[in-house]
């Protein structure tokens, strides 16, 4: 019963040599094709964190700007003053950034990459208007506490958390003045 059911072998099927090569070429290109869009979406498509700085430096060797305008590529441009630090979030490795510097009116234009697997970089506005090399550095928030420890609390200043703060007089759960 089983001879009776069992289907003959299909012959098999021979391909010639030229049909084989094409179709090698084909499954080459088409290899090809992806690897080089992968390498594409990667190159253009990444995201990332730049950090703009605007402080001086605790040895001297430079001082933050007194006022200044910063835009990275078509962005809205920020304000920045003597202190401050804000980030825009660009897409791609190869980047610009426009400073005008209130006081003198001075302009800079420069280029600057992001290292491909970097995800956070900082850009320190006053050591690239000096010249000060490196002026685009990779940002680690070890690096940024170290930094905060070793400069002197302010009086009175601690790292450490109280706790939350109280709310104030009047405020729902504020404890309330005993009545007369």
């Amino acid at each position: 019963m089983s001879a009776a059911k069992a289907r003959p072998a299909a012959p098999l099927k021979t391909v010639d040599a030229a049909t084989r090569t094409r179709r090698l070429v084909i499954r080459g290109v088409l290899l090809a094709l992806y690897l080089g869009l992968m390498v594409l979406m990667i190159f253009t498509g990444r995201r990332h964190t730049i950090l703009i700085d605007n402080k001086d430096t605790t040895d001297g060797s430079y001082e933050a700007i007194n006022g200044m305008e910063v835009s990275i590529d078509r962005q809205e441009p920020s304000e920045y003053w003597p202190g401050d630090r804000d980030k825009a979030i660009v897409q791609g490795q190869r980047h610009t950034i426009k400073v005008s510097v209130f006081d003198d009116g001075t302009e800079v234009a420069k280029s600057f990459t992001v290292p491909l697997w970097t995800d956070i970089v900082i850009i320190s506005v006053p050591k690239m208007l000096k010249g000060i090399e490196p002026w685009v550095e990779p940002f680690t928030m070890a690096q940024q506490i170290e930094e905060a420890q070793s400069q002197p609390a302010l009086e009175g200043m601690s790292y450490q958390s109280d706790g939350p703060a109280a709310p104030a007089a009047g405020e729902p759960g504020a404890p309330q003045p005993p009545s007369p």
